[in-house]
């Protein structure tokens, strides 16, 4: 009983940093991305989302030995809780704290340096009027994706306000170098020669704790020449930071990099004369598409237990064979036998699929899902009949949505459905071939063919991937395949 109150204030807390994008900076970090922007003796400095003022208390340090530097910092943060207290904290720099949104703060100044880590929220709990994404609009040249995440944002403004020569060093999430909301920014900095370098951390590592993303550090910078390369650097976690220099970054031309393209990938291809390496082949939607699976928006009622369906007596041609989590299934050939394991082992092996004429067991199932509500539920209330699932077929093969160091690809002999863990591959017209699909089968799970899919993979913390159909249907695949 004494500890429940904690725990549910702790439970309100990180709710409360979730809301506010809140994933603080660690020292050694804060540590190297002053030392960047530190060059050129900068005096005006931006801090758009102070936080506990981790960079500032770098800034100061770096700062002790040089009795002639007082830097003017203009900070911002919306948390009142956070106690900041300028004058005492660092006496030695004037820091001008405006308790407000940096996003819409007026401000005519330009800053010499920015240090930040802006604040990582998603675009569906953004709230902004639409005077403020018009005002990024018209600074790109062209309407900015409403998906685009806060920290993007961030970054267009604090770009904005760079004086001639200044110089950002901006600490983020690394999905913008991959999404799709990412293509705007990436082209605009590319046409405003503003990416100057970034610091990759691997994708394994857990930069910003607890939250599950990658992380990056990007460098953008106001006096860069036309032909001025961008330097590219990779490290290992946190801490490993202090120790890179110069002399650990490769280059790379800003004509070779693509902004439609995913980069992390590329990036971290970079051999050691700093070539790309890129080369063309065809790409797997010549041959075969690929679909999610199956979404119910009930799974516990529209999938069942062979006990379930012997329990509320449901007739065997009203249900489906059906794959219903990933770990029910591992990589290689799933055929009867293996299902039948599924089923002997009281897994969800059946994915209803009422005939068109419901029989007295199956219409009392149906009003039992009714009194649970399943029907007002948002995906069976906006289907044409709530309890018909999306028509599918089964999918010859099958490749997990989510995996770490290579996704399961698997042969779908048994001819099951597959519910949203999983992708179905479906060949296209003319390559149909039982032959042909094998092959392809064969070589998604080769050594080759994995890193093809990484290479299109969304890369999230803890060395977390995902694929979308999408990244499948773009993954490159030998010219053996084609014909």
């Amino acid at each position: 009983m004494a500890t429940a109150p904690k725990t549910r204030k702790q439970s309100d807390e990180q709710q409360r940093k979730r809301r506010l994008g809140q994933v603080y900076t660690p020292r050694a970090i804060a540590d190297w991305m002053v030392g960047a922007a530190l060059q050129d003796r900068p005096q005006r400095w931006l801090d758009p989302a102070l936080g506990g003022g981790i960079f500032i208390d770098a800034l100061h340090d770096a700062l002790a030995e040089d009795e002639s530097a007082r830097p003017t910092v203009r900070a911002f943060e919306i948390d009142h809780r956070i106690d900041i207290k300028p004058r005492k904290q660092w006496p030695d720099i004037d820091v001008r704290l405006a308790r407000r949104d940096f996003l819409t703060a007026r401000m005519r100044m330009q800053f010499d340096a920015c240090v930040a880590n802006p604040p990582y929220v998603r675009h569906h709990a953004l709230s902004y009027p639409p005077d403020v994404w018009q005002s990024f609009d018209r600074q790109v040249g062209s309407r900015i994706s409403r998906n685009t995440n806060l920290y993007c944002l961030f970054m267009l403004r604090i770009w904005s306000l760079l004086a001639p020569q200044g110089r950002a060093v901006i600490i983020t999430p690394l999905e913008w170098l991959n999404a799709d909301f990412g293509r705007l920014l990436k082209a605009y900095l590319m046409q405003e020669n503003a990416l100057d370098a970034l610091l990759l951390f691997d994708d394994a590592s857990t930069v910003f704790g607890d939250a599950l993303t990658t992380a990056g550090i990007t460098i953008l910078r106001r006096d860069r020449k036309p032909n001025d390369a961008i330097r590219v650097a990779t490290v290992s976690d946190g801490q490993s930071v202090a120790s890179v220099t110069s002399s650990d970054f490769q280059t790379v031309r800003p004509c070779e990099l693509d902004p439609d393209t995913k980069w992390t990938a590329v990036l971290r291809g970079l051999n050691e004369n700093g070539d790309l390496g890129s080369k063309k082949a065809t790409r797997l939607e010549t041959i075969a598409t690929c679909s999610r699976g199956v979404a119910t928006g009930a799974n516990d009622y529209f999938t069942l237990t062979e006990e379930q369906r012997c329990v509320h007596q449901i007739d065997a041609r009203d249900v489906s064979p059906c794959v219903t989590r990933a770990n029910d299934l591992q990589a290689g050939v799933f055929d009867r036998k293996q299902w039948q394991r599924l089923r002997d082992a009281g897994k969800r092996v059946w994915l209803l699929t009422p005939r068109r004429t419901c029989n007295n067991r199956l219409a009392a199932y149906l009003d039992l899902g009714r009194e649970r509500g399943i029907d007002r539920r948002h995906l069976p209330s906006h289907r044409p009949i709530w309890y018909h699932p999306e028509k599918r077929a089964p999918a010859p093969i099958l490749i997990s949505v989510f995996f770490r160091e290579r996704p399961r690809v698997v042969w779908n002999a048994m001819g099951a459905l597959n519910l949203t863990a999983y992708h179905g591959i479906y060949a296209k017209d003319g390559c149909e071939s039982e032959q042909r699909l094998f092959k392809l089968y064969e070589w998604l799970a080769s050594q080759s063919a994995t890193a093809a899919l990484m290479a299109q993979s969304r890369v999230y913390g803890g060395g977390l991937r995902k694929l979308e159909p999408r990244d499948v249907m773009a993954v490159q695949i030998p010219e053996h395949l084609v014909g």
